[in-house]
């Protein structure tokens, strides 16, 4: 498992975009990324092995789960398709936030009972202990958070900030069922 922590993604190679970039610090991992449906899978197994690795395997479901909606919501909304992507290990759970460069927020709605689309956020949002979306000066940032009861290791805690590029900081201050 710990050739997959510093495992990179493979992008199109019809993508002329920046290759991904990954890095691991502690408990936090980092990836900036070109968003493409070939990327999902590889990114969710390398984000399960940080999880393991840092014994949240309790909160797998929803963060893979989680992850891969926020990646698919940049790939089919955001006009540039590359994101970051911050995933922290806390004392009493994981915190999830995606980057991308689309100002436009994404807004949860009551699903239509006929769509065939339209259903991750408010299912992420009913899962997820927390839940946010906050424009950023290059875009937007949508985050959540996933419990692990009995489970974690130790920093970095809620609140710490954690870097998103380009000078711009985020302060992950997260309260359980509520957004900042």
């Amino acid at each position: 498992m710990p050739e997959l922590l510093n495992r990179s993604v493979e992008q199109d190679s019809s993508d002329r975009s920046r290759p991904a970039r990954s890095r691991t610090f502690g408990s936090q991992w980092e990836m900036t990324l070109t968003v493409t449906e070939r990327c999902l899978g590889p990114v969710r197994d390398i984000a399960r092995a940080h999880l393991r690795c840092w014994g949240m395997a309790q909160a797998e479901g929803v963060v893979l789960l989680g992850i891969t909606e926020l990646l698919a919501n940049v790939l089919r909304h955001a006009a540039v398709k590359e994101a970051r992507l911050l995933v922290q290990a806390t004392v009493d759970g994981v915190c999830v936030t995606v980057a991308d460069f689309d100002p436009r927020l994404p807004t949860v709605r009551v699903p239509d009972p006929f769509a065939e689309t339209g259903r991750g956020l408010p299912l992420l949002q009913a899962l997820a202990e927390g839940f946010g979306v906050a424009p950023s000066p290059s875009g937007k940032v949508v985050w959540f958070r996933a419990g692990c009861a009995g489970e974690g290791t130790g920093p970095p805690a809620a609140g710490s900030v954690a870097e998103l590029g380009s000078g711009s900081a985020v302060r992950l201050a997260v309260s359980p069922g509520g957004s900042r």
